[in-house]
């Protein structure tokens, strides 16, 4: 049956490849005759749909790409968007499929071509008026599917600088976060509360104590992981802490922050700054139901921080 897969795979390649040479060969150009890219384009983007039902995602990403160079040339600029994200998206797949079946690419071809793609499409948004939201969305798109490398983190900051969204921010925080990177992790969360609160302050509506209260949490959090010095920290963020530094200060917050939530996190600062394993160990359970799973992560690791220091 392997053997049969094999030919059948074989076989598709070969077909693929004649068809693709076909195509290419009615753009090249001959003596008083001009070729017909319209239809090229056309060709290749059957052959890329061919290549689809196949799971041939490389050459469907290929042909999508050929595609989108024909449009190009035709100056028609939403088409080869179109197509070139369409080629960036199965670039993607065809490198999600090879390390599915556990054989990635050694030298990462499909995602250096995905990223290619949708540089692109990037480039060619940043030079039409109203792109910009479209530009970020893609910067995202690729920075999820990069994950939390350097390349998934650069995506990001674009996608942000761009157009800023609580998506894209809170994505660059927990990617920090993975990496390890605590500081940037906590100056990103630090300056997008500020933000917020400057943005309520201006008038602006909305529930934005959700997204505060998220942050309010992991910032403390954080901030307990690293431990830094009252001289190296910034005014807003040594404020983060006391707030929870004096048991009788339980006044109402703004955070939509229950009064047992508040008063756990009370206790947790507390236990960190007296070096209290044992209501650590007793706070984490208590904690638990309160944090989301990267809030949990964090606490576990503050645990072990300060458990073998």
């Amino acid at each position: 049956m392997t053997h049969l897969n094999q030919r059948q795979t074989m076989g598709d390649s070969l077909d693929f490849l004649s068809k693709y040479h076909s195509i290419s060969n009615k753009l090249k150009k001959r003596f008083l005759r001009k070729p017909n890219v319209a239809e090229a384009s056309d060709q290749f983007g059957t052959l890329a749909i061919e290549c689809e039902q196949k799971e041939l995602w490389q050459y469907a990403g290929l042909c999508s790409l050929a595609a989108a160079r024909c449009q190009g040339t035709l100056e028609n600029i939403f088409s080869e968007l179109n197509f070139l994200v369409k080629a960036g998206r199965e670039f993607l797949v065809a490198d999600k499929k090879d390390k599915d079946i556990g054989c990635p690419s050694i030298g990462q071809e499909n995602i250096q071509a995905a990223i290619s793609c949708f540089g692109h499409a990037l480039a060619r948004c940043h030079n039409q008026s109203g792109f910009n939201t479209m530009s970020a969305g893609l910067a995202l798109e690729l920075a999820l599917a990069l994950g939390p490398t350097p390349a998934g983190t650069q995506q990001l900051r674009k996608a942000i600088d761009i157009f800023p969204t609580t998506k894209a921010i809170n994505t660059l925080v927990s990617y920090h976060i993975k990496q390890g990177d605590y500081v940037s992790a906590l100056q990103i969360l630090n300056d997008f509360v500020e933000f917020i609160e400057s943005y309520i302050n201006a008038g602006a509506r909305g529930n934005y104590s959700i997204i505060l209260h998220r942050c309010e949490v992991t910032r403390v959090l954080l901030l307990l992981i690293l431990q830094p010095s009252p001289q190296r920290l910034a005014p807003s963020l040594a404020q983060v802490l006391e707030k929870y530094a004096w048991v009788e200060e339980t006044t109402d917050n703004d955070f939509n922050m229950s009064e047992d939530e508040l008063l756990l996190l009370q206790s947790l600062v507390l236990a960190c700054q007296s070096h209290d394993y044992q209501a650590l160990l007793d706070l984490e359970g208590e904690l638990w139901p309160y944090l989301n799973a990267e809030q949990k992560e964090l606490l576990h690791k503050l645990i072990q921080v300060l458990t073998t220091q």
